[in-house]
């Protein structure tokens, strides 16, 4: 389309007139990753990572103690409330009068938290956008359908939406009319590639009503579909990559820092990590000592361009396994939700969510929404919100997770008429209000 072939020229030319600002961050972002083990690539990583670190110790209070560190292992791991607990500490003296930008995220717990970002980390943010949308069979100025929660703060005008050739989607409350009305937008958009991104809550909902009425759209000219925010499971990325004839890919990331690792067109099923951008450690689950190869561990980020507010050795409260791509590009074989939400068996044994989700994938023509709650040491609550008045298979699914949570777990069934999404917009499918000790 002649039209997108001009947002894409103009982009890049505005992006020429101002230096070539992104074209030079997207081109190094782009060799790091695809060489990681040239040496010119770990050069690249290495001063910026020496030079992060010499910025913090010398312009924020919070890091000016660790001067004499020799290596990032000699900086401690910090948490959210570590930042909140001393976040003008966390604030570089060199940058408090420069011109920053707030970001902020509500957080898988409805709990606010923001940060403040230079100017070069947000063309950083934006040159890692870039390059991943690459993988995704995504280019500058094709249509980009975003499906959020969409509210005065966040909203584009409708100018600027026009000019980025963007659609937003609000999924606030997603009844099968707005997913009617979704639906149809994707068949009248006469463009021929365009692409969804979007909470992954929102796309098992659209997943499911495309099952239940048995439709196949083929001819929508999808390049991918971008889940982000929330955990993809397999039956949301089957489901939708079916009935939408598109590849579903997952995006792991948050407001506070960037994109931190994705799946792409060339690794569907494993997170490319972005090594470019940021440093990633895999911690084990109780100490901060290395994980083992293989084994889940705590994604530990410290990010190497935020200079307004370093964050160095941030757990980011996910667990990840390691793996390795093509080239040697460094992947998460599998990404685990929060680790607060981690749940366990009646005798204690830490469970996948996975596990959990599998046991629901049979029932979701019954059901608009579910969601699993750890309660206490062996009970167990589910929430079921019903397509219809009943569910006859109560006595299969309490012995179903029992097989897997043990036979002496007490599980309750509740229905319910809804089941709330969080501030964000964003739908916990497991909680865990139980703290094991």
């Amino acid at each position: 389309m002649i039209l997108n072939y001009t947002r894409h020229n103009l982009f890049w030319l505005l992006d020429r007139i101002k230096g070539n600002t992104i074209k030079k961050l997207l081109n190094e972002i782009t060799f790091c990753i695809e060489n990681p083990n040239s040496i010119k690539a770990k050069q690249v990583k290495d001063a910026h990572l020496k030079r992060l670190i010499a910025h913090s110790v010398k312009t924020t209070p919070y890091y000016k103690p660790f001067g004499d560190a020799t290596d990032i292992s000699d900086f401690p791991v910090i948490r959210k409330t570590t930042i909140q607990d001393n976040f003008k500490a966390f604030q570089s003296k060199k940058f408090k009068d420069k011109t920053n930008f707030k970001v902020s995220t509500s957080g898988s717990t409805g709990v606010p938290f923001f940060l403040f970002q230079n100017k070069n980390k947000r063309h950083r943010n934006h040159a890692d956008a870039i390059y991943f949308y690459n993988q995704s069979d995504f280019k500058i100025g094709n249509k980009l359908y975003e499906l959020e929660v969409w509210r005065d703060h966040n909203k584009k005008d409708a100018l600027k939406s026009w000019l980025q050739n963007i659609v937003q989607f609000d999924v606030s409350r997603l009844t099968e009319d707005r997913i009617k009305t979704f639906l149809e937008l994707l068949k009248l958009d006469k463009q021929s590639k365009k692409t969804l991104l979007g909470f992954a809550s929102a796309y098992e909902m659209i997943a499911q009503y495309l099952e239940k009425n048995n439709l196949v759209l083929k001819d929508l000219g999808l390049t991918s579909a971008i889940a982000n925010s929330e955990y993809l499971n397999s039956y949301t990325k089957t489901t939708l990559g079916k009935h939408l004839n598109t590849t579903v890919l997952s995006r792991y990331s948050s407001e506070e820092i960037g994109i931190i690792a994705q799946q792409t067109i060339d690794s569907p099923n494993c997170f490319v990590i972005n090594e470019a951008s940021y440093h990633i450690e895999l911690l084990q689950l109780d100490n901060d000592l290395p994980a083992e190869r293989g084994d889940f561990g705590r994604i530990i980020v410290t990010d190497l361009f935020n200079y307004a507010m370093p964050i160095i050795r941030y757990d980011t409260g996910d667990i990840a396994k390691l793996g390795e791509h093509k080239n040697g590009i460094k992947v998460f074989t599998q990404i685990e939700g929060r680790k607060m939400d981690l749940i366990y068996d009646s005798k204690g044994n830490m469970m996948s969510s996975f596990v959990v989700y599998t046991k629901f994938y049979k029932y979701y023509h019954l059901l608009k929404q579910y969601q699993f709650i750890q309660q206490g040491e062996k009970t167990y609550d589910i929430k079921l919100n019903l397509q219809g008045d009943t569910f006859p298979f109560e006595d299969d699914l309490i012995a179903d997770i029992k097989s897997d949570f043990g036979e002496d777990a007490v599980i309750h069934i509740i229905y319910v008429d809804e089941i709330p999404a969080l501030a964000s917009g964003k739908r916990r499918k497991v909680i865990n209000n139980y703290k094991k000790s």
